[in-house]
């Protein structure tokens, strides 16, 4: 078909109105205000996805893309940055259109600034590769034999490094999970985590040169997440460093950490400016603190709450290390986060992942209604899903945006709601 894209739906996807058969075409790759010729791929309700096949007529704001795999990490490189933000703004206000929007914050580092890349593998003419999913199709990988400009130099260099031992030892994809790849703005460290589905995988008997720390993990194959199962081999550091709002806070290997430092500083920054002064601070789903440690004279009593055991416990490291008396971590599930304590909470901060907040906790701040709630989000769909479940109980006093994912349509948002 060829059809007139007049806009971006609220995933980033460029939207365009089927004039026959009704209903929405979306498709990767393309911009607003481009005619395009696209091949229908599936229906999803009223949606129908595509595939761009040929662009025919260009947006001004168009521009090459860097990488041949570009649709399948980031693709939104082939638009001017300048542009990028425009629409990441027009997103999140009409997402939000009772809030005014006041702050969007873009990124001076647009290229090299991620902190985590997590590479597949495949094989071509016999020989393994670095791979990504192709977008469009789950079932096909992509080989990258440059690994992937959102990463620095270096974390990419460790990525290649690693493939090409093992492509040496004759490794099969199918032995392979998947790479992850840490790489410490601060500090320059590259860390690496090696799945595999073989849980007989020997050790890496060769030295690596690109990375100080490596591990080893047997990965259940039934699972698609890329999570430890069994610890086969570790060698070298298995944390690293990052700086943060002037904090140095250490994280594991496996632990999450916000992507984009230097933008989720000014993000600490605005949640500094509305987080207190507070006698309990309650924070789920805290990390290793790298919020709420920042917020430590904000308030009299700060209580962090991480599901993740690992994370619980560097909190608890970078607690010690910074003397923040009043910070305590909690390893524990945050939708068995007991009623009583949000009902004692005057100011709640949340920074969930992509799939928002559980409905559980989202009724039961409904019933407690904690003073004020500071929600971080990296999905505002799901975010604007969530306030509107809260309801009339809260006022919005504040929205802003942030760049944390340049060449992405992802943003990080920022809702203020305090309660009537």
């Amino acid at each position: 078909m060829e059809l007139k894209f007049d806009r971006f739906n609220p995933l980033g996807m460029a939207a365009a109105a089927l004039p026959d058969e009704g209903g929405t075409a979306l498709v990767w790759g393309v911009l607003p205000g481009e005619r395009a010729r696209v091949l229908p791929i599936r229906r999803q309700r009223e949606n129908l996805l595509c595939r761009v096949e040929e662009i025919l007529t260009a947006s001004p704001d168009r521009i090459p893309a860097r990488e041949a795999h570009y649709l399948s990490c980031s693709p939104w490189q082939v638009m001017k940055y300048p542009a990028q933000v425009q629409w990441k703004r027009q997103i999140l206000q009409s997402l939000f259109p009772a809030i005014p929007l006041g702050r969007f914050v873009p990124a001076d580092t647009v290229w090299g600034y991620r902190n985590k890349l997590e590479f597949n593998f495949t094989e071509e003419e016999g020989r393994l590769h670095l791979a990504f999913h192709e977008r469009a199709n789950r079932h096909r990988k992509l080989a990258l034999p440059e690994g992937c400009r959102l990463g620095s130099e270096a974390m990419n260099a460790a990525a290649l490094e690693v493939a090409g031992r093992l492509a040496a030892r004759g490794t099969r994809a199918d032995a392979l999970k998947s790479l992850v790849v840490r790489g410490s703005a601060a500090t320059g460290d590259v860390l690496i985590a090696l799945y595999v589905t073989d849980e007989s995988f020997s050790a890496l008997d060769f030295p690596l040169e690109r990375s100080a720390g490596q591990a080893i993990f047997y990965s259940d194959p039934l699972s698609p997440a890329s999570v430890p199962t069994k610890v086969l081999a570790r060698r070298g550091p298995q944390e690293f460093t990052e700086r943060v709002a002037g904090l140095d806070l250490a994280c594991p290997l496996e632990g999450f950490f916000q992507n984009h430092a230097e933008v989720f500083s000014c993000a600490s920054d605005e949640i500094r400016r509305h987080a207190g002064p507070a006698g309990l601070l309650l924070e789920l789903y805290s990390g290793v603190g790298s919020i709420g440690l920042a917020l430590r004279d904000r308030a009299a009593e700060i209580v962090a709450i991480e599901s993740n055991q690992a994370s619980a416990a560097f909190a608890e490291r970078n607690r010690r290390k910074m003397g923040a008396e009043n910070y305590r971590p909690v390893w524990a599930q945050v939708e068995s986060c007991a009623e009583q304590l949000l009902a004692e909470t005057d100011v709640l901060v949340v920074d969930p992942p992509r799939s928002g907040l559980p409905s559980r906790l989202v009724a039961a701040l409904g019933r407690t209604r904690p003073g004020r709630i500071i929600y971080l989000a990296c999905n505002p769909v799901t975010q604007a899903r969530d306030v509107a479940l809260l309801g009339s109980g809260y006022r919005p006093i504040a929205l802003a945006g942030f760049d944390f994912y340049p060449q992405t349509p992802h943003m990080e948002s920022l809702v203020v709601l305090d309660r009537v």
